[in-house]
């Protein structure tokens, strides 16, 4: 027996991965995160051509910054990563279970004094 597929409507909503702001960096930052971009992507390179080195690490740090100076980068990284399966895009963000429980029980606490409770909800 097979177990049934995943129903898509329980999967959680997830924030887009990147941060593509529409407000430009200033023109500085640009440069040094395409800097540091180019500079990841060369150590990529290097990592490909000599095995001791993993490359992997270094492309994405250069993609991550590339899409942190270029908004349109960002948003088509926003969009692969849309793209994968819910168990994988929760693989991705590390934590986010851990720290989304934690806003909605702050929130429940935030409720619970503004209405005069003393006893802190579970």
């Amino acid at each position: 027996m097979t177990p049934d597929p995943p129903d898509p409507d329980d999967a959680p909503i997830l924030p887009d991965l990147l941060r593509c702001d529409s407000t430009a960096l200033p023109l500085g930052k640009r440069v040094l995160h395409i800097g540091g971009a180019l500079l990841f992507f060369a150590l990529g390179v290097i990592g490909w051509l000599i095995p001791i080195v993993p490359g992997i690490p270094f492309y994405i740090l250069g993609l991550v910054l590339l899409a942190k100076a270029v908004p349109a980068v960002g948003q088509r990284v926003n969009a692969w990563e849309r793209g994968l399966s819910p168990r994988w895009r929760l693989a991705l963000r590390p934590g986010w279970r851990r720290r989304q429980a934690a806003g909605e029980r702050g929130e429940a606490a935030r409720r619970a004094r503004e209405a005069g409770s003393d006893v802190e909800p579970e």
